[in-house]
């Protein structure tokens, strides 16, 4: 049926001969003609026939010059769905593995980022983010000494964009979590993907329809696919956008040489008078009255001509416009009915027909309406033409108020019913494209039914949508505005056109949307909740902490006796560093109800962020007991327990979680983490090859298992892991950071450096981006470059050890030594956690640095680079192999003052157990290391 009606449509094809000869003559002209164009651009009022014309552009590229062709327009929902759309067309079946590859990721990403983490806990709050909380935060504890451990920041539950990374560590990484954007995840496996398609095809050509539509998230995409930003495309590649408005000259100058502007116009009189004669109608007043009526318009004058009016009589006086004419002149008082209840929804199946029709003639009825000119027709379900749907809208409304309501109520209660086949769950249905298309459409109908209340509920949809995202939330307003235009309610459609503006694209968040919702005031103290929970979190991920606590104090005030706000407003303070009235909170749930899991282990949290390790423990205890399935709360506790060095209690606890929750990734890299710190590298390797097992595709285990890797030593097969893992999910600015670290250990500095370039792009407020580029440059010793570098991680986290050390060096290496003292100072104070002895440790160190640093120089920098770049190697390979032997080659008094160093700290960690840095075990240990690997150093004579 489909292939009869394009031929059909084909068949009636008149006009745009010259539009249609430049567009053939183009695939004639070699790639350095100057007259040769890679881009077209069709632009015109709705009806003059755009659509027909790239349908005739599409049939031409195909049919006579053999090219791969593919076309989306406004069913495509957003850029994936459009992407998607794209390579099926081009590459059917399997023959896209890398873009079906990313996009699963990215699905798979959105979703996990969109839904609570903790889904294996018992007892997850109502609220859900709470459980999201206790299953991402604080992996700050990750079992990596000295001052790369307050740098990691992994990646526990995926890559899911930056609604993960405010709760990924204590210090609040969320900058290390790329925005989730799918342009950069998805495009360049399709760049990849025509790049080989052009070289089996002479040409390929891709056509993107009603433009006016979706340029709000192809806009700047487009843009930055033809300017190369996600690699080169084809030389015989041929582009065509279509839509009511032309591309803008100013963004598009560059590249005005290269592309053909192709106005449309109504028909002339000429041939509006060939597709008369075409369709039998020829009669001279009949043609004079078609041609008055549709002003030329292609849409209406074969409307019109669909009808065959035969001589004057038929014809009538010339009053009415084009769609009157159309009625009138239909002879078939059945297909007059059913043309215009057909007009009333935007979707039109058969099911719908069923609806609105009924009976047996149903289905003849819908053949014959698809098989209209103004009907456009795709696998099964068609859409009217814009400009003859708005009038019959307008003319049923008119017509008849009281029954156009009463049809739009009608197609409600039908949609909700098609959409509670789908999912009786509205959770779980807001996630389902079919129930989300059901839901569209109910929320369009009831707005048009005008029922009381009809846009309070609206706005309770618009909330659920906005939880699922920016599409869907755009989705949902675009509904709004058009339901407010066709039922002419004018506070409807500027309603929804509010809430389209801050949902222009992908990459926006919904919290401008959420806020707007909120201030209507219309909504429900439900939905209310809803949106102020929504928002907060929106919030917290972007790491606009002072305004997420602003919506959690008003989830406390709105449902005061609920713990789970104040729970959430613990986990806020604590990553703004409040941990006193973190504490508060949490002791106010506790006191009421003493097991709750959740509240015990926000609070074990925050009293490890405070250095409070032991109150932590009796917290985590009380969690596994309170909740013994709850895997959060063992992972937390024997993390804790690896950290102190306490291995066996800790591994047998993720033994414990592993029997629990056997298929769970997390638990399997987080005991990876414990064995690899218990020297139990094959049983570690194991767990990770189960990991992989069970998710092969994930970005963030092919990246923990490059980040154990690197740890091992092993920086070369590292680099094999991270490039998996980037394979996977090209913005994962961690795992990007860290294969960058992987080459800087490798002495590749420039491959490390554009790594760490990229990864700074990515995220571009990440303080672990910008300390480790920075610490490479000083490595390679560009000093100047390194300073801003640490300048801008430090004022990004201002506890950042590791970035203050390097600040440190770079700055005494540039010849500002009191600067240099003062960022040592901070540096200790931050890596021992405010211990007693960190300005006394920080003054031993600069004096040993300003002592050596100009008669040693050479030695004392390789030392500290290659320090630096091994430092997170739980073993200390690296140490003993690399730093220690070139600490040998300095003078005498060099390497006894560095061991009397190492000993200060050694002593002073072994007389403060209960205080002092993370993994302070491990770094004594390094001491009795480094006597045992240098007995020269033993003496205890002075240095000279």
């Amino acid at each position: 049926m489909q292939e009869l009606i394009r031929r059909r449509r084909r068949a009636g094809f008149v006009g745009r001969r010259a539009e249609l000869a430049d567009f053939r003559r183009n695939f004639t002209t070699e790639p350095d003609d100057e007259r040769r164009r890679f881009l077209f651009n069709i632009h015109g009022d709705a009806g003059v026939g755009k659509t027909l014309l790239v349908e005739q552009f599409q049939r031409v590229a195909r049919d006579d010059a053999g090219a791969m062709t593919a076309r989306a327009d406004e069913k495509s929902e957003g850029l994936v769905a459009t992407l998607e759309s794209v390579v099926r067309q081009l590459a059917p079946g399997s023959a896209a593995k890398q873009f079906d590859k990313a996009l699963a990721s990215y699905r798979h990403q959105l979703r996990d980022a969109q839904a609570p983490a903790d889904s294996a806990a018992e007892g997850s709050s109502a609220a859900g983010r709470i459980a999201a909380g206790v299953g991402l935060a604080v992996v700050q504890s990750l079992p990596v000494v000295g001052p790369l451990a307050g740098a990691v920041s992994a990646q526990e539950v995926s890559q899911a964009a930056h609604r993960v990374g405010a709760l990924l560590n204590e210090r609040g990484h969320a900058a290390d979590i790329a925005p989730f954007g799918p342009a950069e995840t998805l495009t360049p496996p399709f760049v990849e993907l025509l790049q080989r398609l052009s070289r089996e095809v002479p040409w390929l050509a891709l056509f993107f329809d009603t433009y006016e539509r979706t340029e709000v998230f192809l806009g700047t995409w487009l843009l930055d696919l033809v300017e190369g930003r996600y690699g080169d495309l084809p030389a015989n590649l041929v582009v065509t956008v279509a839509g009511q408005h032309r591309l803008p000259p100013g963004a598009w100058a560059p590249y005005l040489d290269a592309m053909e502007y192709l106005p449309l116009l109504p028909f002339t009189e000429e041939e509006a008078r060939r597709l008369l004669a075409d369709k039998g109608v020829t009669d001279p007043p009949v043609v004079e009255v078609i041609l008055a009526v549709t002003g030329r318009l292609p849409v209406l004058v074969a409307t019109l001509a669909e009808s065959r009016p035969g001589d004057i009589s038929q014809v009538g006086d010339s009053a009415g416009d084009a769609v009157d004419r159309f009625l009138k002149w239909e002879s078939q008082q059945s297909r007059r009915s059913a043309a215009l209840a057909c007009a009333l929804p935007r979707t039109v199946n058969q099911d719908v027909v069923d609806v609105l029709l009924g009976g047996q003639s149903a289905v003849e009825l819908y053949e014959w309406l698809r098989g209209m000119p103004f009907v456009q027709d795709d696998a099964g379900s068609c859409h009217y033409h814009e400009v003859v749907r708005t009038a019959m809208v307008r003319l049923e409304r008119t017509r008849s108020p009281q029954r156009w309501r009463a049809q739009h109520r009608q197609l409600e209660r039908a949609w909700r019913g098609w959409r509670d086949e789908q999912h009786q769950d509205t959770t779980e249905g807001w996630w389902d494209p079919q129930w989300q298309d059901c839901a569209v459409e109910e929320v369009y109908h009831m707005l048009c039914g005008q029922r009381d209340g009809v846009l309070a509920e609206a706005l309770h949809a618009a909330v659920r949508a906005a939880e699922v995202g920016p599409v869907m939330a755009r989705r949902i307003a675009e509904a709004i505005v058009q339901a407010g235009e066709d039922s002419a309610t004018p506070q409807v459609r500027l309603i929804g056109r509010t809430l389209a503006a801050t949902v222009q694209n992908e990459s926006q968040d919904c919290s401008a949307f959420l806020g707007l919702l909120l201030e209507d005031g219309r909504l429900d103290g439900t939905h209310q909740v809803a949106a102020l929970s929504e928002r907060a979190w929106l919030h917290q991920l972007a790491n606009r902490l002072e305004q997420c606590l602003e919506d959690v104090n008003s989830l406390v005030a709105l449902e005061p006796e609920n713990a789970d706000p104040l729970v959430r407003r613990g986990v806020v303070l604590r990553l703004m560093r409040r941990h006193q009235d973190s504490l508060a909170d949490l002791d106010r749930v506790l006191t009421q109800a003493p097991d709750n899991a959740q509240a015990l282990i926000q609070r074990g949290l925050t009293f490890e962020a405070s250095g409070r390790d032991a109150a932590a423990l009796a917290d985590y205890d009380g969690a596994v007991h309170a909740a013994p399935g709850h895997v959060g709360a063992r992972i937390y506790r024997a993390r804790l327990l690896c950290r102190k060095g306490l291995l066996p209690e800790a591994l047998a606890g993720f033994d414990e979680a592993a029997a629990r929750h056997p298929n769970s990734v997390w638990v399997l890299l987080e005991r990876a983490e414990c064995r690899f710190a218990a020297d139990q590298i094959d049983e570690a390797l194991d767990d990770l090859r189960r990991a992989l097992a069970l998710e092969p595709d994930k970005a963030r285990v092919h990246a923990r298992r490059g980040f154990l890797l690197c740890r091992l030593g092993h920086a070369a097969e590292a680099i094999q892991a991270f490039d998996l893992a980037l394979d996977a999910d090209p913005t994962d600015a961690w795992a990007r950071t860290w294969r960058g670290w992987a080459y800087f250990r490798l002495n590749q500095d420039e491959a490390a450096l554009e790594d760490l370039e990229r990864a700074v792009e990515l995220s571009p407020d990440g303080e672990w981006q910008a300390a480790a580029r920075g610490w490479v440059r000083w490595g390679a010793g560009r000093y100047e470059e390194a300073l801003p570098d640490l300048q801008r991680a430090v004022s990004l986290d201002p506890d950042y050890a590791w970035a203050w050390a390097g600040l440190a060096l770079t700055s005494l290496w540039l010849g500002r030594p009191e600067e240099a003292h003062e960022a040592l100072s901070r540096a200790a104070q931050s890596w021992s956690r405010n211990a007693p002895y960190a300005q006394e440790l920080a003054d031993r160190a600069f004096r040993l640095l300003e002592r050596h640093h100009q008669r040693d120089d050479e030695v004392l920098r390789g030392a500290a680079r290659a320090a630096s770049a091994w430092l997170a190697q739980t073993r200390w390979d690296g140490i003993r192999s690399l730093a220690l032997p070139l600490l040998a080659r300095g003078r005498l008094s060099l390497l006894r003052d560095s061991v009397a160093l190492l000993r200060y700290t050694r002593s002073v960690i072994r007389a403060h157990p209960d205080t002092g840095p993370l993994y302070g075990e491990t770094v004594a240990a390094l001491v009795d290391t480094v006597v045992r690997e240098l007995p020269e150093a033993r003496s205890d004579e002075p240095a000279g």
